[in-house]
């Protein structure tokens, strides 16, 4: 008679492997076993998790801050320093496997967790925005796949295991002396799928949103976008001798525009601008900078 738990490592290792049926499965396995704590790990995954302190770290990921412009839409918000980037840019995904499985199956889908209004307070003067603004995490598709990848390899080294032990199973049923077995070994998810890596590029509140945000290169556009920026640096609070510097950069700027420069010539004098804003701690300018530069190159 076959046994439910090498059928079950068969499924993971073939190259079509369903993994929310794999999970299925487990939770067969972990039911009839009696061991509730691995369980509920598998009833997290295929439902969601409750908050971010129940995920695991593999589900730890980075995003990019972005804040909302009513003019480009999401621009890239700067933080200049890397240990508040990483409190504000690191975040656990909660979802359920079959939402971040949605999102993988679509190239041109981006994550985006919008955070609530008392972190964005915080935001607002951390950038010293003289409006109130929406600030979001987004991230692309590729970065939740090792999630993914993780989850398969915790219930294929969970399987091992149980076989290792001689917890086997014929057909559906396992025998009380397996039962036991089973439940004298850790139920600890950590102790299978092993070390895990902050995955670059959010947690309950995550959406999925479709749509490419590539934009061809156009000197209109170019236009448009330097007196954006213009005003967006004429507004900032910035000493007066950078001011007055950034703005002569972006003189000359214009004028390789008016000029019709080679796009490389125009997009170099930009990330010039954007290193010497963020120096100055013009962050949303140099954020604005840098969708230009990502929306005509």
């Amino acid at each position: 008679m076959s046994s439910i738990v090498i059928d079950l490592q068969d499924e993971i290792l073939s190259s079509n492997c369903d993994i929310v049926q794999i999970l299925r499965r487990a939770h067969v396995i972990a039911v009839k076993l009696g061991l509730k704590e691995f369980d509920q790990w598998i009833s997290y995954e295929l439902n969601g998790y409750p908050d971010q302190n129940a995920c695991p770290d593999y589900r730890k990921i980075r995003g990019t801050l972005k804040a909302f412009n009513p003019y480009h839409g999401w621009i890239p918000a700067v933080i200049t320093d890397g240990e508040l980037e990483t409190v504000i840019c690191e975040k656990k995904i909660s979802n359920s496997i079959s939402e971040i499985i949605t999102l993988c199956k679509n190239p041109e889908s981006r994550l985006v967790y919008e955070f609530p209004g008392d972190q964005v307070e915080h935001l607002d003067r951390l950038f010293g925005s003289p409006l109130p603004m929406r600030y979001a995490l987004h991230i692309s598709t590729a970065s939740v796949m090792d999630i993914i990848e993780k989850v398969k390899n915790t219930i294929l080294e969970w399987t091992l295991k149980l076989e290792e032990e001689g917890v086997l199973g014929e057909g559906m049923r396992f025998s009380d002396k397996e039962k036991q077995t089973a439940k004298a070994l850790s139920q600890t998810v950590n102790n299978y799928y092993g070390a895990t890596n902050v995955i670059n590029a959010p947690s309950k509140g995550m959406q999925i949103v479709s749509g490419n945000e590539h934009v061809t290169f156009s000197y209109d556009q170019a236009r448009a976008a330097i007196s954006k920026i213009e005003a967006a640096i004429s507004q900032e609070q910035l000493q007066s001798e950078d001011k007055d510097a950034a703005l002569e950069m972006l003189t000359e700027i214009r004028d390789k525009i008016a000029q019709e420069k080679k796009s490389g010539v125009i997009k170099a004098l930009l990330v010039g601008l954007k290193a010497f804003l963020m120096n100055a701690g013009s962050d949303l300018a140099a954020g604005l900078i840098q969708a230009s530069i990502q929306g005509l190159f």
